[in-house]
């Protein structure tokens, strides 16, 4: 109810202004259209702007990345409201860094038997774009980014203040239905016993979100304070489709367990104009959130209640863990200087950390001495990473020759921080370990009118000690190269060609030992991962062509990853010392992992329309160990990976499709839109996971899924917005899912969006 109470306020503060601020009256602005003011986002699989976050939204942060089918989430449903992205078909430990302002926000978690997870944590309603770079790039933060990067940018004094104005307030909020927070039991005997609820009215609206940001600029400094919160309850899943899924567990139209969210953030920023050559800029972003999660082990239902008795007639349970939290600090300060007279100079430098504290269920005898259900698995534990980088570029006069060129550090410092440390252990559940990466990168781009030449360099090592065992891993540098022709055959047409080479060295996580599943043994040494990338593609774009304010694009790419002594988890033969009951679980540098396949990118916008069409069609992919093949009498190479390890998740369907298309009306104040997804079916490999407890997702059924959405300006300052997720109600099951978790049923989202 108090979502409820606090959005419609919102809502009528946002259509009523003069009741809140007896300000000037507004300028009178032009009607612009939305469509024609788009940024070409889409066309390259690169940048999603601040409608389409929106119309993406979902309930779960991951959730805005739907739009673009070469990326991929892992484990959406069950990463406690966190992002894990990958990259056509490249994820995890730094494969694909997400930056957010400037700064490296990832936290490795350990899942069990499922593996790990590289998270980002942040309430998306914070973000106002979004970028992505596919394939090895060479700068900063490119080291071991052998899948691409990703960035973030969250909302800005630009976001905020309405034209010709100094000081301005953002208003947001939503509520949406299809979920109910859960009454967990205190008593962990209790959780495992929770009993599950059948269906909830669409006329319940239980929760929501809601955001305020405040922004002010003067010449010479702009400064913004902004808050978030979002709260959602354990959701529904759909109805339809429910038999197109033999290892599914939650029934059609039932609560979906551990999936509960309530997060608050803050957002500051301060930036100062020290003279008309230097500027520096200051950033801060706590974020705390309580999420359910469950390893995969415990997905399940219980077949009688806590006293083995039956259970009564249409009552079902299944484990319901009390909810972990996380702590996020993040502070990056950023200093340039760009002198107006000398082509030479344009310096940029960056210091940056961020400290994630963690309190979860995820390690194995972390919990309370005595535990022996889920607070077993409660695990304290903190990630700290910081860092600093310097960036130059360089105009030259002789040549159309612009020059790149800095050096970066970064530390990564994990431990736990558990409460019960009276407990003897010969390891901890949590990593103790810190890995320092130090890099140095130059990059050149040639311009004519013709054509364009550019050739990356990047120098980079690392060094992991690992306070358990007191042994370090040193890596020494490895030469990234990467080089790009792109050629303007027309106005309207680019044909381009992109290759390189690049390493990433084995992370903190892969270098350390606990009592975590997989932990880093030294008699199986690691190699660093070396990826040979190659894409070819052309681009074309129409402005004009049936009538005006029109633009037409086009885009289709080829390409192909290819990654020798990819590093993933495996069992593997015991090793001296090691004692007869335990398994070798370890990490092994697979032979090769290969992803190719095409890309297309077709987008159409007018002052009456417009349509976006993405695919994503991968060739067969394949992955070879020779190690592996040997211990289980299989094949060299196959199509799904090896069981225990972590590929099978990590490679996508062989077919993502997605297309969005909306009616501008009332002079484009009114947008009626929806959007159609599609994705093909995959399979993992037969035993994977087998005798663990765990019942992982083998056979993974093709989805259609449609979405709805419509936006109404009310005036110049409000709009609100209403979208139906999953129109059809389907049952589906997310492709990177683990276990047989399925998505959010049919859920309505009414949402307003005000700036004074």
């Amino acid at each position: 109810m108090k979502y409820r109470s606090l959005s419609a306020c919102l809502l009528l503060s946002a259509a009523y202004p003069q009741t809140l601020l007896a300000a000037e009256p507004a300028p009178q602005l032009e009607t612009v259209h939305v469509s024609a003011e788009r940024k070409r986002a889409l066309l390259h699989g690169e940048e999603l702007d601040a409608a389409q976050l929106r119309r993406a939204r979902g309930t779960g942060n991951a959730d805005i990345f739907s739009a673009l089918p070469s990326v991929q989430v892992n484990n959406i449903r069950n990463e406690a409201g966190a992002i894990d992205l990958g990259i056509r078909g490249l994820q995890g430990e730094g494969r694909v860094p997400v930056l957010i302002d400037g700064s490296l926000q990832s936290t490795h978690t350990a899942r069990g038997y499922q593996g790990t997870s590289d998270r980002t944590y942040i309430d998306s309603d914070l973000i106002s774009k979004v970028s992505v770079e596919e394939g090895a790039s060479n700068g900063a933060f490119s080291s071991g980014a052998i899948g691409g990067l990703v960035q973030m940018r969250t909302l800005g004094v630009e976001d905020v203040l309405r034209p010709g104005k100094d000081f301005g307030v953002l208003l947001k909020g939503s509520l949406y239905n299809n979920n109910k927070m859960p009454a967990v039991p205190g008593d962990e005997r209790d959780q495992v016993y929770y009993q599950l609820n059948n269906g909830l009215s669409p006329r319940v609206f239980n929760n929501g979100s809601a955001t305020l940001a405040l922004a002010y600029r003067q010449p010479g400094l702009d400064a913004l304070l902004a808050y978030s919160k979002r709260r959602t309850g354990n959701y529904f899943a759909g109805v339809h489709g429910y038999e197109g899924y033999p290892e599914a567990v939650v029934s059609r139209g039932q609560e979906v367990v551990n999936t509960s969210y309530e997060s608050d953030s803050l957002l500051a920023k301060l930036g100062f104009a020290l003279d008309d050559a230097q500027r520096l800029k200051l950033i801060f972003r706590r974020h705390r959130q309580q999420a359910g999660e469950l390893l995969a082990a415990y997905w399940y239902k219980n077949s009688n209640d806590k006293n083995f008795q039956e259970l009564p007639p249409g009552v079902e349970s299944m484990p319901q863990w009390a909810l972990g939290s996380a702590v996020v600090h993040a502070y990056s300060a950023n200093y340039s200087y760009t002198p107006s007279d000398n082509k030479l100079i344009d310096l940029n430098l960056g210091l940056w950390a961020t400290e994630a504290d963690l309190d979860q269920h995820n390690g194995l005898w972390a919990g309370r001495p005595g535990a022996s259900y889920g607070d077993q698995y409660m695990h304290a534990y903190n990630n700290k990473r910081h860092g600093f980088n310097v960036l130059n570029r360089s105009e030259l006069d002789v040549l159309p020759l612009s020059l790149s060129y800095g050096l970066a550090f970064q530390q990564e410092r994990t431990q736990p921080t558990s409460r019960y440390t009276e407990q003897p252990r010969t390891l901890e559940a949590s990593r103790n370990g810190v890995r320092n990466e130090r890099s140095l990168f130059a990059n050149a781009v040639l311009s004519y009118r013709w054509a364009s030449f550019s050739l990356g360099t990047n120098l980079h090592g690392s060094t992991t000690r690992d306070y358990s065992t007191n042994l370090e891993a040193d890596y020494v540098p490895k030469l990234d190269l990467t080089g790009q022709v792109d050629v303007h055959l027309a106005k309207w047409l680019d044909v381009y060609a992109k290759g390189g080479r690049a390493y990433r060295t084995p992370s903190l996580y892969e270098t350390t030992t606990s009592s975590e599943v997989f932990s880093y043994n030294p008699y199986n040494p690691l190699r660093p991962e070396r990826s040979l990338n190659l894409e070819l593609g052309l681009k074309a774009s129409f402005q004009n062509v049936f009538r005006d304010q029109e633009r037409i694009g086009f885009k289709a790419a080829y390409f192909d990853n290819k990654v020798a002594d990819y590093i993933s988890s495996a069992w593997l033969d015991r090793t001296p010392g090691m004692p007869s009951w335990q398994g070798n679980l370890t990490f092994l540098n697979y032979d090769k992992v290969e992803l190719r396949g095409y890309e297309f990118g077709l987008d159409y916008h007018s002052p009456s329309f417009f349509v976006e069409a993405a695919a994503t069609r991968y060739l067969e992919p394949e992955v070879c160990s020779v190690n592996q093949a040997t211990r289980r009498d299989a094949a060299v190479c196959n199509l799904n990976g090896f069981a225990w390890s972590l590929i099978p998740t990590r490679i996508p369907p062989k077919s993502v499709y997605v297309i969005s298309a909306g009616k501008h009306l009332l002079n484009g104040d009114l947008t009626v839109g929806g959007r159609w997804r599609y994705h093909s079916g995959k399979t993992n490999p037969a035993d994977w996971l087998k005798g663990t407890g765990a019942q992982p997702v083998l056979e993974l059924a093709s989805e259609r899924l449609v979405d709805l959405f419509i936006e109404y300006r009310l005036n110049k300052q409000v709009n609100v917005n209403f979208n139906v997720d999953n129109l059809t109600n389907r049952y589906a099951v997310d492709p990177g899912s683990v276990i047989s978790m399925p998505i959010p049923g049919r859920t309505i989202r009414m949402g307003m969006e005000a700036r004074f």
